[in-house]
């Protein structure tokens, strides 16, 4: 399939002569699931607000859909789950159902507030849609926070550190859904995380950046190597999963 995020050659610098990242190139192909892997401060995050016109390369191209970022247009194909998205949104005095609400386009391929919240785990969603966001565990914002991203129902879903406010309970939860977006409703799917431990997608593809140290291959490859050890400066060690929706 034609790839639906194309990275070639990346650098970003905040500060003259310091670059967040630098060199880095990969593709994302569409129904592909990936992970974007590495140490804190080894500009995962970066990489995923230059893909979404966030921050401006400083050298190198994005593209997204076969345009530059710069010019793409089609924001509802995509959805995005900021890091920080719970920890902000939980300030905020407005409902499940008025979140859902705020960021619904009514374009591309839009799904109904129940139905997303059914999507992301949810058995009684016509009760969760009046509950205001601090009454939520962090479990349940992290879903609803994803739901969010899915009201406009969006061919790329880009998370970042999906699983970084949730208990193991939680994470599951969440690394289901990743596994039933994908092979259900064929979702492209990027996801950062500097936890090696949730990767676990059978047949997905890691990216392991550290600043200006790349590597992309399959998880296989990457565990029975000593490439992650290498981006990270220090041996890891990774634990495998089979995510499997329950039933």
């Amino acid at each position: 399939m034609s790839a639906v995020i194309e990275v070639k050659d990346l650098a970003v610098s905040y500060t003259k002569g310091a670059y967040a990242v630098e060199n880095v190139s990969f593709e994302v192909r569409g129904g592909e699931v990936a992970y974007l892997l590495g140490p804190n401060g080894g500009g995962k995050t970066t990489i995923l607000r230059a893909i979404i016109g966030a921050v401006k390369p400083s050298r190198g191209r994005v593209r997204v859909f076969g345009k530059d970022v710069g010019e793409f247009r089609e924001w509802w194909r995509v959805g995005y789950v900021p890091q920080n998205a719970p920890s902000a949104l939980s300030r905020m005095p407005i409902s499940v159902g008025e979140l859902l609400s705020a960021v619904s386009t009514g374009r591309g391929r839009p799904m109904g507030k129940e139905e997303v919240l059914m999507l992301v785990g949810f058995e009684d969603p016509a009760r969760l849609l009046g509950k205001p966001l601090f009454s939520l565990s962090g479990g349940e914002f992290q879903r609803v926070v994803i739901a969010a991203a899915l009201v406009n129902g969006p061919e790329l879903l880009l998370l970042d550190e999906p699983t970084t406010y949730v208990d193991p309970t939680g994470i599951s939860r969440v690394m289901e859904l990743v596994w039933r977006l994908n092979t259900e409703l064929g979702m492209t799917i990027l996801m950062v995380t500097h936890d090696v431990s949730v990767i676990g997608y059978r047949g997905a593809r890691v990216l392991c950046v550290n600043r200006d140290r790349f590597y992309s291959g399959s998880l296989e490859e990457l565990v029975s190597s000593e490439e992650l050890c290498n981006v990270y400066g220090f041996h890891v060690y990774t634990v495998g999963h089979s995510w499997k929706v329950n039933g």
